[in-house]
C-alpha cells in the first residue's frame, strides 16, 4: 500500500516534533536535575583519641562545596564508626553502591587500589597542577600504588619520640640533640638500665622502628630481605633494647610513673594528653621532652599513618568527586580545621608552618611541640611499602620476629623466617 505524499509529510513532521520534544526534555532534565554526590566517611577519630565534633570537618567541606555548587546534592551516612567502616564500605562495594568519594585509611588502601575500586587521579592532578610539592612528599606518596596516584592525603599522624627529661638529666644526657642516632639511643638506654628500677624505652618501640632508624625496609616489592647489612643493624638494635629488659613488656604506664627514659607516641595521642582536660589524668612528676625518631644521617625514619580520600572507579560524577576531594585536601580553612579538631596533622606544609598552628599548639597547655619541629618531623616521614598483600605479610612477619625476640634467638632465625615468609602466597 502506497503512502500518499500528504501522509508522508504528516508522518515526517510528527517524527520531527517528537524528536524535538525528546531533545527538549533531555536538555531541561540535564540542566535542572540535581546530581547527587555520595560521600563515604567515618565520623570518629582516625587515631583512637577523643574527638569532640566528629563530623565537623565533613560538614564544613560540604557547606563550602554547596556554596560553590548549589545545584549538587551531597549525601553521606552519619554516625559510622571507624571500627565499622571497612565492613560498611565492603558491603557497599559488593552491592554496587560504592560512594563516589571514599575515605581511605591505610589498612584498606592497598587492597582497593589493586582491585580496581579506585579511580586513577594522575590526569586531574596534572590538569590542576597539584603534585607532591603541594603536600609533604612522603605523605603524598601514601596515596600512590605502583606509581599511580589513587588518593589525595587528607590527614596524617606521625610518631614522635617522647623522653623523660628529668631522667635523661640524672643520667648525664640533659643536652641531647633533637635528632640523635640509634647508637646514641642504645647507649642512653644501657645507662638507664643499669638501675634495675628503670627501663630505657617502652615496648612501643618496635623492630620496624629499628629498621627505619637505618633507612631500611625489609620489604623488596612483595618479598622480604632480613639478612642485608641494614636489616641486621636494625635487628641488632632491637635485640639490644629488648634483651636488656629480659623481654619484659615495658608499658606506657611505667613511663607515666617516671621509670622509663623514652616512649614513641603518635602526634594525636601526644596532643590529646598534653591538652586540657586529658592532661590532668596524665600529669607526671617529670617534664616531657619531644625528639625526632632516632636515625642515622640522611634517612627518613618517622613512621606515620595517613588517611587519604579517593574516588570510586564507577562514579557517575568524576569531575564533581575530584573537586570535592581537592577541596578537602588542599583548602586552607578545611586543613586548618583538620589540624585543630582531629588531633593529627594537616598534610599541607603551608598550614603546619603557619601562625595558626603556633596558636593551636600554644592553646594545648603542656604541648612543647613547635610548628618548625612538626615540619621537620613530617619531612622525615618514611614511605610504607605498597603491594596488595602487605598487611598479611607484615602481620605474619611481626608474629615470627616477636617470638624469636622473646626466645632470644632472632639472629639465629632470621634466614628461616625470611624463607618461610617468601614461600607463602596469599
Amino acid at each position: 500500500m502506497k503512502i500518499s505524499t500528504k501522509n508522508s509529510k504528516i508522518i515526517a513532521c510528527t517524527i520531527i516534533f517528537i524528536t524535538l520534544l525528546l531533545c527538549l526534555f533531555l536538555f531541561f532534565k540535564a540542566k535542572y536535575s540535581r546530581p547527587v554526590l555520595t560521600i563515604g566517611v567515618y565520623t570518629d577519630s582516625s587515631w583512637n583519641v577523643p574527638n569532640g565534633d566528629a563530623d565537623r570537618v565533613t560538614k564544613l567541606a560540604i557547606k563550602k562545596f554547596k556554596k560553590k555548587y548549589p545545584n549538587v546534592d551531597i549525601q553521606y551516612t552519619a554516625g559510622i564508626r571507624k571500627n565499622d567502616y571497612n565492613n560498611w564500605l565492603t558491603e557497599k562495594i559488593v552491592k554496587g553502591t560504592t560512594p563516589d568519594v571514599i575515605m581511605l585509611p591505610e589498612d584498606i588502601f592497598n587492597l582497593l587500589a589493586s582491585n580496581g575500586t579506585l579511580k586513577a587521579l594522575n590526569a586531574p592532578l596534572k590538569d590542576d597542577k597539584i603534585s607532591h610539592s603541594t603536600f609533604y612528599s612522603s605523605v603524598f606518596k601514601a596515596g600512590q600504588y605502583h606509581n599511580i596516584q589513587y588518593g589525595l592525603p587528607y590527614e596524617t599522624n606521625p610518631t614522635l619520640m617522647i623522653a623523660n627529661n628529668d631522667l635523661l638529666g640524672k643520667n648525664g644526657f640533659s643536652n641531647l640533640n633533637w635528632h640523635f642516632s640509634p647508637n646514641k639511643l642504645k647507649n642512653i638506654c644501657r645507662t638507664i638500665n643499669i638501675n634495675n628500677n628503670y627501663a630505657g624505652i617502652t615496648s612501643d618501640y618496635t623492630w620496624q622502628d629499628a629498621q627505619l632508624a637505618y633507612g631500611n625496609s625489609v620489604f623488596e616489592n612483595s618479598s622480604i630481605n632480613l639478612t642485608s647489612n641494614k636489616a641486621r643493624a636494625g635487628f641488632s638494635l632491637i635485640e639490644d633494647l629488648t634483651n636488656k629488659n629480659g623481654y619484659q613488656y615495658v608499658s606506657s604506664n611505667q613511663f607515666d610513673e617516671g621509670r622509663v627514659g623514652f616512649m614513641p607516641l603518635s602526634l594525636a595521642k601526644y596532643r590529646t594528653y598534653t591538652s586540657y582536660p586529658y592532661h590532668v589524668a596524665h600529669t607526671s612528676s617529670f617534664k616531657w621532652k619531644v625528639f625526632q625518631m632516632p636515625a642515622i644521617k640522611n634517612v627518613k625514619a618517622t613512621p606515620a599513618s595517613t588517611v587519604c580520600l579517593g574516588i570510586s572507579s564507577k562514579t557517575a560524577h568524576p569531575t564533581l568527586s575530584w573537586k570535592f576531594i581537592k577541596l578537602m585536601c588542599t583548602d586552607k580553612e578545611i586543613q586548618q580545621e583538620v589540624l585543630r579538631s582531629r588531633m593529627g596533622a594537616s598534610v599541607l606544609p603551608q598550614i603546619i608552618k603557619s601562625r595558626y598552628t603556633k596558636k593551636i599548639f600554644k592553646g594545648e597547655q603542656q604541648n612543647q611541640l613547635t610548628p618548625n619541629m612538626l615540619d621537620s618531623i613530617l619531612k622525615d616521614v618514611a614511605t610504607t611499602p605498597k603491594f596488595r598483600n602487605y598487611s598479611h605479610k607484615e602481620d605474619e612477619l611481626n608474629y615470627l620476629i616477636q617470638n624469636a625476640l622473646k626466645n632470644n634467638q632472632l639472629n639465629l632465625q632470621l634466614f628461616s623466617i625470611q624463607h618461610q615468609i617468601n614461600k607463602n602466597t596469599y
